[in-house]
């Protein structure tokens, strides 16, 4: 059995059910995997008092405790002015999404534009 490393990218707030749904697939997948999911752009949105979505972040917590990583774009969150505190505990917060989409596939991750 192949050990599978992806990275999904989702820079667009409508696309998480997508994102959500495809990940789950492949982190439930009989495959051993590595996956992050890394949220930049707009996507950041669901983060904002505005647009948080709480089944959504049960979701992503429940990916995260199956060992799916996930982690926002610090840029993204400072030009949409969306405070850390609003961010789960269980997402990571990276300087740059971008550079950590790079890092991921320097590491050998596929990459999946969600």
């Amino acid at each position: 059995m192949a050990h599978l490393k992806m990275v999904f990218h989702v820079n667009e707030n409508d696309r998480w059910p997508f994102t959500i749904r495809s990940v789950h697939n492949l982190a439930h997948s009989d495959e051993e995997t590595s996956v992050t999911v890394v949220a930049n752009g707009e996507a950041i949105r669901s983060f904002s008092q505005l647009d948080a979505d709480p089944v959504r972040f049960e979701k992503i917590k429940q990916l995260r405790d199956a060992g799916v990583r996930f982690v926002v774009c610090n840029i993204a969150m400072n030009e949409r002015q969306i405070k850390p505190e609003l961010v789960p505990d269980y997402v990571e917060i990276v300087p740059a999404g971008i550079v950590e989409i790079a890092k991921l596939q320097a590491e050998g991750y596929g990459y999946v534009k969600a």
